[in-house]
């Protein structure tokens, strides 16, 4: 009976030791990676849709910067263009395309010029759907 004495006492007795094998860590490795893994995308999905809706500078993303030219020579005025404000940029533009490839030219919306090129493409607009 001595035997039955040292089997039943606790300080003898050792919690069943779990056996693992090379495969099976190298699987819970890869598992492990794996989340990791997947919860560094989702942070970056979540920052970029995050800081795409931030506007880049305080005067959003218009396509002139500064306040623009006061004036044009109308000879070298191929297209006029007028950008309304709207959530990318809180100001309206008016964007002069030159002949020749010139380039283009942002026009101050408070010139004298500009006004004049206003009234005329909001005319133009109200006349166009008026014949419709």
């Amino acid at each position: 009976m001595p035997v039955k004495n040292f089997l039943s006492h606790s300080a003898f007795l050792l919690p069943p030791r779990r056996v693992s094998t090379l495969k099976q860590r190298q699987q819970l490795q890869k598992r492990n990676m794996s989340v990791k893994g997947m919860v560094i995308a989702l942070a970056v999905i979540v920052c970029a849709t995050t800081v795409q809706g931030f506007p880049m500078f305080k005067g959003g993303r218009c396509l002139c910067t500064g306040p623009g030219v006061k004036a044009v020579k109308v000879a070298n005025i191929e297209k006029a263009t007028i950008i309304y404000p709207s959530n990318n940029c809180d100001k309206i533009e008016v964007i002069i395309t030159l002949k020749a490839h010139k380039g283009q030219r942002c026009l101050n919306p408070k010139s004298k010029q500009a006004s004049i090129i206003i009234k005329k493409i909001e005319r133009m607009n109200f006349l166009k759907y008026q014949n419709v």
